[in-house]
């Protein structure tokens, strides 16, 4: 990591605000009974069905990711895979960011020196592309399941 940036509240700030954004997320997750349906947990907190999955009958790119978090943080890997493979990615990270934030805490390490790097533009562009790769397989699966 390049050290020619300088640590300042700012960073301090992010670090804090990754450290409870990432621990919220868990937390929530816990709180909530994953759906049977694989679906539809985010409802749990109030939220809307699926307007895309109510309009076309086919799940979004997003559908399944809040029942795929409440299933890994059970240790249900499986479940969760099965609800979103890529959510079981978004949980990796969001569990990492956990460690992350104290080290960048503790070290007095800015945030910068790892989102303006290169491998981290790169790491997105890959993100990206699996999380869109994840939905052409969902809808894959559901139109040679019609066959």
């Amino acid at each position: 990591m390049d050290d020619h940036f300088t640590y300042n509240w700012v960073d301090r700030l992010v670090a804090a605000g990754l450290l409870l954004g990432a621990s919220s997320l868990l937390l929530v997750a816990h709180w909530l009974t994953p759906s049977a349906a694989g679906f539809g947990t985010h409802t749990q907190l109030g939220l809307p069905p699926c307007v895309f999955l109510s309009l076309t009958h086919l799940p979004c790119p997003s559908c399944g990711l809040t029942t795929c978090f409440a299933w890994a943080v059970r240790g249900q890997f499986g479940k969760a895979f099965l609800a979103n493979p890529f959510g079981l990615v978004a949980f990796g990270i969001t569990a990492a960011m956990i460690p992350t934030a104290l080290v960048l805490l503790g070290r007095r390490i800015s945030f910068r020196a790892i989102t303006e790097g290169v491998h981290f533009c790169r790491g997105l562009y890959v993100l990206t592309g699996l999380y869109l790769l994840n939905w052409i397989v969902k809808l894959a699966e559901i139109q040679f399941a019609t066959h």
